[in-house]
């Protein structure tokens, strides 16, 4: 028996950890192994998800930390401060716990929550929000996440906020999106620039600095037209684009082949006209059209609004926030 398996087998014998430690790159896969023990199915962490999450402008090793006992990789966490012009100077983000079932109990989680609280308060930051982050793994917590969670998380002054939600459309059926052609609106699949300057004039933030990464990326960014202004957009993403999609982090949930899509918006001005249903029928008629079976819509509080095209909810998320004080 290794000394790996030894400690799985006798935990109690180990010890105590030591204080926690940066992770790095390659920890990924013991970070994925360590998430999916508990929450693995409803939501399969993938390396390549990780890797995303690692590779963002906005991740910083030295928030990234991690406990071992008896040289294992036993609970981990990734926060972040982000520093993008849009994001608040003022909050912190935790991306991510994960403690191995069969260590809990123990002190991990909440040796971990402190480390992460101490950091970013070093950087000023004032407030802890729970997931999302720029480039994030979760815009909350999973609803499926034991009562434990919950403890845990209040005890350490976690206020519960609103619920979000990831649809799904099953494009096999019947009800999923279909609406007749009309006669001067159009879709375009390939004028990134137009889809960009469109994002940057209606959605300024959030949405425009994504919009032109993932347009850097060659990420297909769709636009309804009308005698060539711009009215809406739709960020879709495939399994084979460059960047794994905010939509599709959770895809290995689904038998495949599933299509990601959103964010997507109408210009302010012209709502009411029934293009934010046309947008994203046309979105969904795209995947089809590349053979997508499923298709996720992330992170919203519409389900009522995308139920029309037959999108029902998928996964659910519980926003929450605690103070973190002065350094």
């Amino acid at each position: 028996m290794s000394a790996a398996e030894a400690a799985r087998e006798r935990p109690s014998e180990v010890g105590k950890p030591g204080a926690p430690t940066p992770l790095r790159r390659s920890d990924l896969p013991a970070v994925a192994a360590l998430w999916n023990a508990s929450l693995g199915a409803a939501h399969p962490l993938t390396v390549r998800a990780l890797e995303r999450w690692w590779a963002s402008s906005d991740t910083d090793p030295a928030l990234t930390f991690g406990l071992r006992l008896g040289g294992v990789l036993e609970a981990a966490a990734l926060a972040r401060a982000p520093r993008r012009p849009w994001s608040d100077a003022a909050v912190g983000h935790l991306s991510l716990l994960a403690v191995a079932p069969h260590a809990r109990a123990r002190g991990l989680g909440g040796a971990l929550w402190d480390a992460v609280a101490a950091s970013l308060r070093e950087r000023g930051r004032r407030r802890l929000r729970l997931g999302a982050d720029p480039d994030h793994l979760l815009p909350g917590v999973p609803a499926v996440a034991a009562d434990a969670t919950w403890r845990f998380l209040l005890a350490r002054g976690v206020v519960p906020g609103g619920l979000e939600a990831d649809l799904l459309v099953d494009l096999r059926l019947a009800g999923a999106a279909r609406l007749g052609a009309h006669p001067t609106l159009r879709l375009v699949d390939d004028d990134r620039r137009a889809a960009v300057a469109f994002v940057q004039r209606c959605f300024p933030g959030r949405w425009a600095d994504e919009a032109a990464r993932w347009a850097d990326a060659g990420v297909a960014l769709l636009t309804l037209q009308e005698d060539g202004a711009v009215l809406a957009f739709a960020a879709t993403f495939r399994p084979d684009d460059t960047v794994l999609g905010p939509s599709l982090i959770w895809a290995a949930a689904l038998p495949g082949p599933v299509g990601g899509l959103g964010p997507l918006g109408v210009d302010p001005a012209l709502r009411g006209r029934g293009l934010g249903l046309r947008i994203v029928a046309e979105g969904l008629a795209w995947q089809r059209a590349r053979g997508a079976r499923d298709v996720v819509l992330d992170w919203t509080s519409l389900s009522t609004f995308y139920g029309r095209l037959g999108a029902r909810v998928w996964r659910v998320y519980q926003r929450g926030e605690a103070e973190l004080g002065q350094a």
